[in-house]
């Protein structure tokens, strides 16, 4: 079966410049508005914005209904000119591959984290048999399947920096992975890849722009490759991270913003918004002031943690988070600033999730603002995925 994202694609964003700052801003804020109110049309606006809108059109047009020749061709244009909402599912390699199936029907990409770079940053691991199930499962449901490189490090647990680093300093590490990721869809039935590198330094910036322009010429054009980006609230602070946006925009599709973990075990002390929706919106207008928004996709969590109690702060899946609260005899509320799920238990125990409400908030957001998708870490943790298909 051919993968439904395989379609012919343009390559987004080449031809729309960047949001103005104060565009950006302004845009961000009225969607937010209006994703908190509830009240969106097809087009973001308002109903009685829309309403508006009709009545000056109809009066221009000299037609009373508000409908006319010049609005029926200017909808039919809009309609056949709207770009694919695209929904990305991410998945560990080691999860069941049914996993996917509660949200297959929404989804067109699954993305599977798959591969690590080599402990020396000179190469990168092959897919497992595991990760090949994954591919395969996706391919059974017509889906797309993505396969992930990351930096992060087993023998840590976490993302490595100086991993990374290993590799984007050297070209002749670069070039090693390129020919390994390159690959991977030419011989290896992956349709598409993304590159998470994490805990990057501005120092990284030129190795990773350059891994990405090569990784580009590798595959060509038409074969799909995104990066994932960390979060970061203010424009300067993606080149902190190690992200120069406009460069790495001109040759990826797309630029995943991971909003996500803005809270977490790491601050034991400090519980909060697995990624409130404040916060996320501080990181799209940022974000949006270096990239056309229709190349951006909007990473939501599909998790939790929790804080407190007698236990280590830890991760739960958004099911576990639900049945924590209910064993405990306590309620969840539901929190309109974060757009997520909290509660607070007995005993101290703390707990913040991103859920299927969550995810509906910010695909309106994310609609609202002409995004190019939305991707979902992860689907071994998340409620079922489900969206609408307009």
């Amino acid at each position: 079966m051919t993968p439904r994202s395989a379609r012919p694609r343009p390559r987004p964003g080449r031809s729309t410049p960047p949001v103005a700052a104060a565009t950006a801003a302004a845009a961000v804020a009225a969607v937010l508005a209006l994703v908190l109110g509830g009240c969106t049309s097809s087009t973001g606006a308002s109903s009685s914005e829309a309403t508006g809108a009709s009545s000056s059109d109809a009066t221009s047009n000299g037609s009373t209904d508000g409908t006319g020749p010049a609005d029926d061709a200017d909808a039919t244009r809009a309609d056949a000119a709207a770009p694919a909402f695209d929904v990305t599912g991410f998945v560990l390699e080691g999860a069941a591959p049914d996993v996917v199936d509660a949200s297959a029907a929404s989804l067109d990409v699954l993305a599977v984290d798959g591969v690590l770079l080599a402990p020396d940053g000179a190469g990168v691991g092959s897919p497992s048999s595991e990760a090949e199930a994954q591919r395969d499962a996706a391919h059974a449901r017509g889906l797309q399947a993505q396969l992930l490189v990351s930096n992060y490090d087993e023998r840590l647990g976490d993302f490595s920096g100086p991993l990374a680093t290993a590799l984007l300093a050297s070209p002749e590490n670069r070039s090693v992975v390129v020919a390994d990721l390159a690959a991977d869809v030419t011989v290896g039935g992956w349709d598409s890849l993304m590159i998470d590198l994490e805990g990057l330094s501005a120092d990284d910036s030129a190795g990773l722009t350059a891994l990405v322009a090569e990784l580009r010429a590798a595959i060509g054009p038409d074969v799909r490759l995104d990066v994932a980006l960390q979060a970061s609230t203010t424009v300067e602070g993606w080149a902190e991270l190690g992200y120069d946006v406009p460069a790495l925009a001109a040759s990826v599709d797309h630029l995943t913003l991971m909003a996500y973990d803005q809270h977490g075990p790491w601050e034991p002390d400090d519980p909060g918004p697995v990624g409130s929706l404040d916060w996320t919106i501080d990181s799209l207008a940022a974000l949006a002031e270096l990239a056309p928004t229709d190349q951006i996709v909007l990473g939501v969590a599909g998790y939790g943690y929790r804080w407190g109690g007698d236990e280590p702060a830890g991760q739960l899946s958004d099911e576990e988070a639900r049945d924590r609260v209910e064993d405990a005899g306590g309620s969840a509320r539901w929190d309109s600033r974060a757009a997520e799920q909290t509660a607070s238990l007995d005993g101290g125990e703390v707990l913040w999730w991103s859920d299927a409400r969550s995810l509906d908030t910010r695909v309106s957001l994310a609609r609202g603002l002409g995004l190019a998708g939305v991707a979902v870490w992860s689907l071994d943790l998340s409620d079922p995925v489900e969206v609408d298909a307009d």
